[in-house]
C-alpha cells in the first residue's frame, strides 16, 4: 500500500527509490484539536506533511490578542519546508484545528539526501516552484477582490458543481483563511443561499448552480 504522504505535491515527481529513501526518515504524530505543532520563531527541525485533519498557520500581530491566519493546511499537503531550506526559524505557529495526523521529515537527514542525490534536489525545487506560482495567484486573488468574491472563488475551487462538500474546518477557521470575520462569512453564505445557488446544511455546502 502506498503511504498517504507520497501524494503530497512536494513528492509527486519523485522516483520510487527516492520516495522510499525519504520514507525511511519520516516519523508520525497524532494531534488533538488545539495542539500546537510548532511555534513562531522556534528553530526549524524539519517540515511536515498533513495526511488527516487540518492545521492552521497563524502569526503574531501588533494588535493585542490578534493572530492573523496565513493559511489552513488540508490533506495531503506539506508545510514548514521554506524555513528548513532557508535555515530559518519557523515563520508561523502551527495548530491543529481538528484531530490530525502528520508526518515529520527531519531537517538534517533530508538536506543530506538532497546533497547526495541531485535529481532528488531538482525534483523538490521544481515542486516548490509550482507551489510558489500557485501561491502568487492566490495572493493576487485575495488582494484584488472583496470578501464575497473570495468566498465565491473558494466555493468554485472546492465544491463540485451539483455536488456537496463537508467543510474540512470550522466556519470560524474558514473565515480566517478567507480574510473575513465569521459574521461576514455567515452573511455571505446566507446571501448565496437566498440566491438559490448554494444550500447550507450545518457544515455541508451543496452547490446548485454556477457561483
Amino acid at each position: 500500500m502506498i503511504p498517504p504522504w507520497y501524494t503530497a505535491p512536494l513528492f509527486r515527481s519523485l522516483q520510487p527509490a527516492q520516495r522510499e529513501r525519504v520514507g525511511r526518515l519520516v516519523t508520525t504524530r497524532i494531534l488533538d484539536p488545539e495542539t500546537m505543532l510548532f511555534l513562531e520563531n522556534e528553530p526549524c527541525t524539519g517540515f511536515y506533511v498533513l495526511v488527516e485533519g487540518a492545521i492552521q498557520l497563524t502569526r503574531s500581530s501588533d494588535t493585542p490578542g490578534a493572530h492573523p491566519t496565513l493559511a489552513v493546511v488540508t490533506p495531503v499537503n506539506s508545510f514548514g519546508e521554506a524555513a528548513m531550506f532557508g535555515g530559518e526559524l519557523f515563520p508561523a505557529t502551527a495548530t491543529a484545528v481538528k484531530p490530525s495526523r502528520v508526518y515529520h521529515v527531519p531537517k538534517a537527514p533530508f538536506l543530506a539526501a538532497m546533497r547526495e542525490d541531485p535529481d532528488l534536489a531538482l525534483a523538490i525545487i521544481h515542486a516548490q516552484s509550482v507551489w510558489l506560482r500557485k501561491l502568487t495567484r492566490k495572493v493576487e486573488q485575495l488582494t484584488g477582490s472583496d470578501s464575497a468574491d473570495r468566498l465565491r472563488t473558494w466555493i468554485r475551487e472546492n465544491v463540485p458543481a451539483g455536488g456537496s462538500l463537508v467543510l474540512p474546518v470550522t466556519k470560524k477557521t474558514l473565515a480566517a483563511q478567507l480574510g473575513m470575520t465569521p459574521e461576514t462569512l455567515s452573511r455571505s453564505l446566507r446571501a448565496l443561499q437566498d440566491q438559490g445557488v448554494l444550500q447550507v446544511d450545518g457544515t455541508t455546502l451543496t452547490r446548485k448552480w454556477n457561483v
